[in-house]
């Protein structure tokens, strides 16, 4: 959900509006209702929320709906810049690149009616980086002043290097130059939370609508927590309110996709994501938009399994599963065959401006009699002729129909493995994930800011994102010399990222799938929503319908 500035080229961002008429039937007579005057868009999400709470999220559904009710310092605008949003203005940066400093606007208020200060700012970034919070984001801190010394329990939380110089003013010291510092204060995890709040509600911050304050263009309603639907009403506190048309957007969570395309050609909803062969039956209709994410999907090993430390096994389930045929047929819905890690048209090179991904070339390719082979000598060299395997992942039709080909190109080209499906709710998956509870898991990372070491940070070896467990010392080396030595220096910081990426893809620490798009279905009639690749996927704030 962020940028580079200086040495990296954003993934683009654009407005995506469908077309008006097509071959669906959707008149918007339910979407255009009113309430209070306003206008009201009936959306359809994927996944369950697993919590408001900007400290603990870790998943990209829910983090796109608290950008919906909760803003930070700066927000990334139409173009993928970061931009003034609580702050007033443009920052203020000193030469070395170790000081920001923003002022704050005195408008904005939380939804219990407090006023959103500097304080606020400071609370939740020390509750960020503070051990007890168990904060999987908490990395992204590092690099403000003592945050690292916090995060291993050696100084208080306290010390962080954020000052609220006044009600309306914030000082913010690195430890070392960062240049997409500013994109990562867009960012969800650097959201405020107001103090006396957060502490009264203790353990069930987050958890409900009614155990969150808003400060954004939206407030959320009747969310208990688990449920699959919730409402975002229009903020008449926001500071930007009059920007604000749509009154109330109606969230409901479909999974099926045949039903989600019923209730859209019904006009019940607004929008409707159409995969695999449904994709093809509307490849031609004016209401479908396809919006391509930096995104990748793949799959994670358990590097604490024994079995898994055998990188000839992990090498031959990576080469037996087909992606052209993945993403053809049976995803269907516009994403891509990948042969990195990192997705395609997401950073550059600073130097020739070549694409990352273009740049480190594929590998791990679709072959399954050197498949078969890297399997015989793993058996022989563990031991074994069978072995089972849980695959781990989201219950909704995509990722089930995902999980059942990973599971029949493993089981009927690999004599002797078993692939037990594990298809539960997000929420469930994210705990499963964090409890290692898994052999391989179906898992995915979309990009939060425009830059490789979002990606080779997620397989640091202390990452809280690495739930495999991946250690590997020379590719921590690489990672450590990209943000200390050669942090101010883009050519040899690219080649170690470049160099970092090699070695994870030639040690198979993961099996990469595909870059995810999407493919909706969307009301022609509902204009004005801001997409991106990179960060939260979609912004409703500035949406509505035209008459």
């Amino acid at each position: 959900m962020r940028k580079w500035k200086s040495s990296l080229i954003l993934a683009t961002t654009a407005l995506v509006l469908a077309a008006c008429g097509g071959n669906a039937t959707n008149d918007s007579s339910a979407s255009t209702g009113t309430t209070g005057g306003g206008q009201v868009i009936n959306y359809t999400a994927p996944t369950e929320l697993s919590t408001l709470d900007t400290t603990l999220m870790t998943d990209i559904n829910s983090s796109n709906y608290i950008s919906h009710i909760i803003e930070g310092l700066l927000k990334i605008d139409a173009e993928g810049k970061a931009v003034p949003a609580i702050a007033a203005e443009a920052g203020t940066i000193s030469e070395d690149g170790l000081t920001y400093t923003y002022k704050l606007r005195e408008d904005v208020k939380w939804s219990n009616g407090e006023p959103v200060t500097a304080k606020d700012f400071v609370f939740a970034w020390q509750r960020l980086v503070d051990p007890k919070s168990g904060a999987s984001y908490a990395y992204l801190a590092e690099t403000i002043k003592n945050a690292k010394e916090i995060m291993a329990g050696e100084k208080a939380p306290s010390e962080l290097g954020v000052t609220a110089v006044s009600d309306y003013e914030i000082k913010i010291e690195l430890s070392q130059p960062t240049p997409y510092f500013e994109s990562l204060l867009a960012f969800t995890a650097f959201y405020p939370q107001n103090e006396a709040f957060v502490t009264e509600q203790g353990d069930k911050y987050g958890t409900s609508s009614e155990a969150i304050l808003a400060n954004g263009p939206f407030t959320i309603e009747n969310w208990d927590g688990t449920g699959l639907t919730w409402d975002l009403v229009k903020n008449k506190d926001y500071y930007a309110a009059d920007e604000v048309v749509i009154d109330e957007i109606k969230v409901q969570v479909i999974k099926e996709t045949s039903t989600a395309v019923n209730l859209f050609q019904s006009g019940a909803v607004d929008n409707a994501q159409v995969t695999g062969e449904m994709v093809k039956q509307f490849k031609d209709d004016p209401n479908v938009v396809v919006q391509k994410k930096a995104r990748t999907a793949y799959i994670e090993f358990n590097h604490d399994n024994p079995y898994l430390q055998n990188k000839k096994l992990r090498t031959a389930l990576a080469m037996v599963i087909n992606r052209d045929e993945l993403v053809n047929n049976v995803i269907g819905d516009g994403s891509t065959a990948i042969g990195g890690f990192l997705p395609a048209d997401f950073v550059s090179d600073p130097t020739t401006g070549e694409d990352f991904a273009a740049e480190a070339g594929s590998s791990l390719g679709y072959d399954v009699e050197t498949a078969k082979t890297l399997w015989a000598e793993a058996k022989a060299e563990l031991g074994v002729d069978k072995i089972k395997f849980s695959l781990v992942g989201d219950d909704d039709e995509k990722n089930k129909k995902i999980s059942q080909y990973i599971q029949g190109q493993i089981q009927n080209n690999l004599e002797g493995i078993t692939v037990e499906l594990r298809n539960v709710p997000k929420k469930n998956r994210l705990e499963l994930a964090n409890q290692d509870e898994f052999d391989l898991l179906q898992t995915g990372w979309g990009a939060d800011f425009a830059d490789a070491i979002n990606y080779m940070d997620l397989l640091y070896s202390t990452s809280a994102y690495n739930e495999g467990q991946y250690k590997n010392a020379a590719f921590d080396a690489l990672i450590d010399l990209s943000k200390t030595t050669d942090a101010n220096n883009p050519e040899a910081r690219w080649a170690d990222l470049m160099a970092a990426h090699k070695l994870i893809m030639e040690d198979s620490a993961v099996i990469p799938l595909y870059q995810e798009a999407e493919t909706q279905l969307r009301n022609p009639k509902l204009k004005g929503i801001l997409f991106h690749s990179v960060g939260n996927e979609f912004d409703l704030s500035r949406a509505y319908f035209e008459k």
